[in-house]
């Protein structure tokens, strides 16, 4: 195929980007779905896997990465070491602070918040009883297990990437991630495709060790994903429709065919934006909305099924349902909760995270120069 514009060509603010706000929204909608049809005991819609929408998440936090980098280009470059670390911190601030939130709240409702789950499980006994992962009466908050967690260091100790009943093994994935993309950048500015696919050939190899001898319970290591968050660093440089082709490589490397589907429509998606194809519904504020709310509503939308299901332990009417009806009544009310809270932690939460991670970052160049920094879009 001769060569066309780049999928990201055009662009230069990456909160500008309409089709991967609208992807990042399907993610989040598709997980908290699939989990109340998987929680409620009905899965009679043909939605994929949630893991899937996780893996949308990584290509899409691979190609915002790189898109923000570009945006700050000469700017702030990776190159020089204050600004990894302003980089960093960034980061820390966009996912710590409501996860901290959510942490502490798993904690402090702990027995009901593990009581909720368990009387899911129980209405539904046979489809859980060989689950080795998520089991209510397994989990302990233990000052251990909350300070691993704290640190996002567990999501390097495979025994602990599934031990707070959040789905916060991603996040773990997230952080190791932001750890070595500025060396990724660094090397793909230089050695171009080259380096992503050195960089693949050591996570593939450094994944079957892993696999090898460890217990893997999530896949919380950054080596058994990084193949993800690479595919979608290399759509957001894409010029041409073959590189694309490799992007769809990565992403078929867990031997699955979800994740290169997703990668081609990550493609098409932004290259019809960059022609100003996209349709104008993409470009709504209902999308907008859905797609600042993601982060919270994939975080927290758990305590809501939890909440639905200890109404059920206390309500013969409620267990009388049919699996169904249950999917269907416990779907409604974890997506108007959920995305009601969302917004609440997302206007008193996130977005001051952002701003104090702003801010510090400033203050770490003037403190470096001598002068006030102020880049775009901190976000």
């Amino acid at each position: 195929m001769a060569p066309v514009p780049a999928p990201g060509a055009g662009h230069h603010n990456p909160n500008m980007f309409h089709s991967i706000a609208a992807l990042r929204a399907l993610a989040a909608f598709w997980v908290l779905a699939a989990h109340c049809m998987i929680w409620g005991g009905w899965y009679g819609v043909p939605l994929p896997s949630p893991k899937y929408a996780v893996d949308l998440f990584m290509m899409i936090s691979g190609f915002l990465m790189v898109a923000q980098a570009d945006a700050r280009g000469t700017a702030e470059p990776l190159s020089q070491g204050r600004n990894r670390l302003r980089f960093w911190l960034r980061r820390y601030f966009r996912l710590a602070p409501a996860y901290y939130l959510a942490l502490g709240l798993a904690v402090v409702t702990a027995p009901y918040f593990l009581a909720g789950y368990q009387a899911l499980q129980d209405l539904n006994p046979s489809a859980w009883e060989h689950e080795a992962v998520y089991r209510p009466a397994s989990i302990e908050y233990s000052l251990s297990n909350v300070l691993l967690h704290l640190s996002f260091v567990f999501g390097m100790l495979p025994q602990w990437s599934a031990t707070t009943m959040l789905p916060d093994w991603s996040l773990g994935l997230e952080m190791q991630f932001y750890a070595v993309f500025p060396f990724l950048l660094l090397a793909f500015d230089r050695w171009k495709v080259k380096a992503l696919i050195a960089a693949v050939a050591v996570s593939l190899l450094l994944a079957w060790l892993a696999r090898r001898h460890l217990v893997i319970t999530e896949q919380s290591l950054l080596v058994l994903k990084l193949h993800q968050f690479l595919a979608g660093m290399l759509i957001c440089r894409a010029k041409t429709w073959r590189m694309v082709a490799v992007a769809m490589l990565f992403a078929a490397l867990d031997r699955r065919l979800a994740p290169p589907l997703l990668a081609l429509a990550m493609s098409v998606m932004v290259h019809r934006e960059s022609l100003g194809l996209l349709p104008a519904w993409l470009r709504g504020r209902w999308i907008h909305f859905a797609s600042e709310m993601s982060y919270a509503v994939y975080l927290f939308h758990g305590f809501l099924i939890s909440a639905f299901g200890l109404a059920i332990a206390h309500s013969t009417l409620l267990k009388q349902w049919s699996p169904p009806v249950r999917v269907a009544a416990m779907f409604g009310f974890v997506t108007v909760g959920s995305y009601a809270f969302a917004w609440v932690v997302y206007r008193w939460i996130e977005l001051p995270g952002i701003e104090w991670g702003r801010q510090l970052s400033q203050r770490l160049l003037a403190t470096a120069t001598g002068t006030p920094g102020s880049p775009a879009g901190d976000r």
